[in-house]
C-alpha cells in the first residue's frame, strides 16, 4: 500500500491527468460515442425530492446523499415515474449500507457488529418480506420498498430478483482485505466477486421491472438466445462493476486503503508491475469486456432477424435489450457526472473536482 501511494503520488505530480476513455475505448467501442443519445430521466427535481423525503423518514440520508440519488435516474431513464421512484428509494438503501459497512467503511468495533447484524437479518428476508425482530430503521425502510416492488411486478420476476439483491447484500457488506481472506485472489476470481460486491446482477434484472417487460426465458431458449442473453447480462454486470473500480480507484485505495479493487488486485498478482502499468491492464480487461459486449449484442440482434416469432416478442426482447444499452450507457454518464468521485487533484481527468453537468 505505501508503494502504490507513493507510485500514485509520482503520476499525481509528473502526468498530465489519464482519461478513463482512453483506458476504456478501442477500435470497436467507443463509450463516448455509444452514449450520444443518452437522456437521464426527465422527472430528476420530483425523484430527487421523492428520494430525500423517504431517506429523511428513515434516517438512511447520509451528508453527501446528493452524490447518489441520482444513479436510478441514469440507470432507468424511460421507467414511469411512480417506478423509478421505488427504485431510486432502494438504491437509496443501497448505497447506506455501503457507506456504512462496504469495501471502504471504516466502522468501530462496536458498530460492526451492529452493522453485521443488520446485514444479516436483511440478507435471511424471505418471501413473505416480514420484518425481523430488532430490525432498524434501515431494515423498515428496504423492507418497505421491496413490499412496493413485489407488488407492482411479476411475482416470477420478484423472486429472481429478490435472490439476486439478497445475494448481493450479504456478499457486499463484508471484509475482502488480504489479511481477512488469508490469500491472493487471482484476478478471475476477483473480477467474478466484484460483479456480486457491485449489486449489478439484481440492476440488470430491474431492467425488466423498470419496463413493465418480463422476458420470456423459455421464448428465448426456443429461439437459440437464452444463454447468449445470460452472457450480455453478464458482461454488463462486470463492466459496471470494472469502471466503478477505476472511478473509485482513488476513493477506495488512495483515502481508505481497501485493497479490494482491480488495479490493487492487478498489481499484487504482478510483483515487479508497477501502478502505471497496472492501471493499463485493468483498462485492457475492461476494453475486452465491452468488446464482448458489441460481439454478443451483434449476434443476439441477427438471430432476432432472422426468427420467426411474433413481432410483439421481438420488440419485447428489443425493449429490453434498449434498457440494457442505458444500463451500460449509465457506466459511463453517471460516473462522470456524479461528485461521488470527484477531487480537487485527480489522476483521471474525469474525476477531477468541478461542478457536476447542469441536467
Amino acid at each position: 500500500m505505501r508503494s502504490i501511494k507513493q507510485q500514485y503520488a509520482e503520476l499525481l505530480n509528473s502526468t498530465k491527468p489519464i482519461t478513463l476513455l482512453s483506458l476504456f475505448n478501442s477500435g470497436n467501442f467507443q463509450f463516448d460515442y455509444y452514449c450520444n443519445d443518452f437522456v437521464p430521466h426527465p422527472e430528476i427535481a420530483q425523484l430527487k425530492k421523492s428520494t430525500t423525503s423517504f431517506g429523511e423518514k428513515y434516517g438512511i440520508l447520509l451528508p453527501d446523499a446528493d452524490s447518489y440519488i441520482t444513479c436510478a435516474m441514469f440507470l432507468f431513464p424511460n421507467a414511469p415515474l411512480a417506478t423509478i421512484i421505488r427504485l431510486s428509494k432502494i438504491y437509496a438503501v443501497d448505497f447506506y449500507l455501503n457507506d456504512k459497512m462496504g469495501r471502504d467503511a471504516k466502522p468501530t468495533n462496536q458498530e460492526m457488529k451492529s452493522l453485521y447484524e443488520i446485514r444479516d437479518r436483511i440478507a435471511a428476508i424471505g418471501n413473505d418480506l416480514q420484518i425481523k425482530p430488532k430490525a432498524g430503521l434501515a431494515e423498515m425502510a428496504n423492507i418497505e420498498i421491496l413490499k412496493e416492488i413485489s407488488l407492482t411486478s411479476s411475482q416470477n420476476w420478484f423472486d429472481s430478483f429478490l435472490r439476486l439483491y439478497l445475494a448481493h447484500i450479504n456478499v457486499a457488506h463484508q471484509p475482502y482485505d488480504l489479511l481477512t481472506l488469508g490469500y491472493l485472489q487471482p484476478i478471475e476470481e476477483y473480477i467474478k466477486m466484484r460483479a456480486d460486491i457491485s449489486g449489478m446482477p439484481h440492476t440488470v434484472s430491474l431492467i425488466e421491472y423498470a419496463n413493465s417487460v418480463y422476458l420470456d426465458w423459455g421464448l428465448l431458449k426456443q429461439i437459440g438466445l437464452d444463454d447468449e442473453v445470460k452472457k450480455v447480462n453478464e458482461i454488463v454486470s462486470y463492466i459496471g462493476a470494472l469502471t466503478n473500480d477505476l472511478f473509485s480507484f482513488e476513493k477506495e485505495v488512495i483515502d481508505n486503503e481497501s485493497n479490494s479493487n482491480l488495479i490493487f488486485i492487478v498489481l499484487v498478482n504482478n510483483f515487479r508491475m508497477r501502478l502505471d502499468e497496472a492501471i493499463e491492464v485493468a483498462g485492457h480487461i475492461i476494453r475486452n469486456l465491452l468488446d464482448e459486449y458489441i460481439q454478443s449484442i451483434t449476434v443476439i440482434n441477427e438471430r432476432l432477424n432472422q426468427t420467426t416469432i411474433s413481432e410483439i416478442s421481438k420488440n419485447e426482447i428489443a425493449q429490453y435489450l434498449s434498457g440494457l444499452k442505458s444500463v451500460l450507457q449509465a457506466c459511463w454518464k453517471w460516473q462522470t457526472y456524479t461528485r461521488r468521485y470527484k477531487r480537487p487533484l485527480s489522476l483521471w481527468l474525469e474525476t477531477q473536482a468541478k461542478e457536476a453537468i447542469a441536467i
